[in-house]
């Protein structure tokens, strides 16, 4: 089922990258630990490996980021979507990812306490994971309007 999303996910803050593992982690950031849980139980976990679809659409000196897969057996068909800054973790994860990435949450938020380094925020990337086989980097101008991914953004703009 990679059917156009009934209902496109936007309320998280951005979008982190990881390198650190044997295929690069690409997770969309909430602030909320018990949100993001419940969202990912909701709807990704759900997602048959082989048809989550992952799309970088470049747009400038940003790009959307478009996620979607959804599932024949819990009938939910959320997609999520972003437009975030072109930046240097985005390109690094471009070029090495490897036809492959591992999906996840990532929970990012303000600490109150200044840490040692001077850092106020806190990042937790959360265990559950799924991998992602179908990833596209597109450039925006050369889209088909009538791909799931040209319309996803004439809604989010």
């Amino acid at each position: 089922m990679s059917s156009k999303p009934s209902y496109w996910f936007k309320d998280f803050v951005g979008v982190g990258y990881r390198y650190h593992d044997v295929y690069m982690n690409v997770f969309p950031l909430f602030e909320d630990k018990i949100a993001a849980f419940r969202l990912w139980k909701k709807t990704i976990e759900w997602w048959p490996d082989d048809a989550i679809k992952l799309r970088f659409v470049e747009q400038d000196d940003s790009y959307w980021f478009i996620l979607y897969g959804g599932s024949n057996y819990t009938g939910d068909n959320t997609g999520f979507v972003k437009k975030v800054p072109v930046s240097e973790n985005y390109e690094r994860f471009k070029v090495g990812y490897e036809k492959k990435a591992i999906l996840r949450f990532g929970i990012y938020k303000e600490n109150v306490k200044k840490k040692k380094d001077g850092s106020k925020f806190d990042l937790e990337v959360l265990k559950k994971s799924k991998s992602v086989y179908d990833i596209a980097f597109m450039k925006y101008d050369e889209l088909a309007q009538d791909s799931i991914e040209w319309q996803c953004i004439q809604e989010n703009k």
